[in-house]
């Protein structure tokens, strides 16, 4: 696994919080073979078995630039 610069630079000042979240972050992309689109499926499929919406980025209004 590579890392950049930046992330070996945090790692190295023992940030948690961000070695907890990557962690995180690669456990859920390899579960699901590195592929987003099966990632995106899969919270699909747990938006709609639960009933709630988790995310609708269409809906949200862009400021003007």
């Amino acid at each position: 696994m590579s890392e950049t610069i930046k992330e070996q630079k945090l790692l190295e000042t023992g940030d948690v919080v961000l070695k907890e979240i990557w962690r995180i972050k690669d456990e859920l992309s390899a579960a699901y073979g590195h592929d987003v689109d099966r990632l995106f499926a899969e919270a699909r499929k747990r938006q709609e078995v639960s009933g709630h919406q988790v995310v609708n980025l269409q809906t949200k209004q862009r400021k003007a630039s």
